[in-house]
């Protein structure tokens, strides 16, 4: 794909004004902001290999390149590791938890912020045994899928991914 039908397949959206309810996002409830949906994106559940969490996905309709997320993990739970081709900012609305960038370690706390690079490997994990660990990611999805094409498949446990792990296996 060349840089000009890329830029031409986003840019020919949403050149309508802009509806302000269309950037609204109110918390973790969705439903007074009438163009902001919430919806599950994905869920996985593994008892055996301490996974469970959900993904939400905000469907923010004047947004071309970005996507959002809200990311809940169940109480001493964690998702898988894996990495993927898009940028991501997470940040932490509610919970305790701790992030796994590659080889380091970060505690979360709300109101923390961080940041995962591209293809590096990853996991967060819920340090609370009573409260969900509440994320909301913020990634360049959009634009990178718009030209790598449908590859989150690959990024999941679930479905047999092959950029994803089980918890407790260390990917350089």
């Amino acid at each position: 794909m060349d840089l000009h039908h890329l830029l031409a397949g986003v840019s020919d959206r949403n050149h309508t004004a802009i509806d302000p309810r269309q950037c609204l996002w109110n918390g973790l409830d969705t439903t007074n902001a009438t163009d902001v949906t919430s919806s599950t994106h994905y869920h996985h559940c593994n008892t055996a290999l301490g996974i469970d969490f959900l993904v939400e996905k905000l469907g923010f309709s004047s947004l071309q390149t970005m996507d959002a997320r809200v990311v809940r993990i169940a109480p001493l739970a964690s998702n898988e590791k894996h990495r993927h081709a898009h940028e991501s900012i997470f940040v932490v609305i509610a919970g305790n938890g701790e992030l796994q960038i590659g080889r380091e370690r970060i505690r979360l706390q709300p109101g923390s912020v961080a940041s995962i690079p591209r293809w590096i490997t990853h996991q967060s994990k819920n340090i609370s045994d009573k409260d969900e660990l509440i994320l909301l990611a913020i990634t360049d999805f959009g634009l990178t899928s718009a030209v790598l094409g449908n590859y989150d498949a690959r990024t999941r446990l679930l479905n047999n991914g092959s950029d994803a792990e089980a918890p407790g296996i260390h990917v350089d």
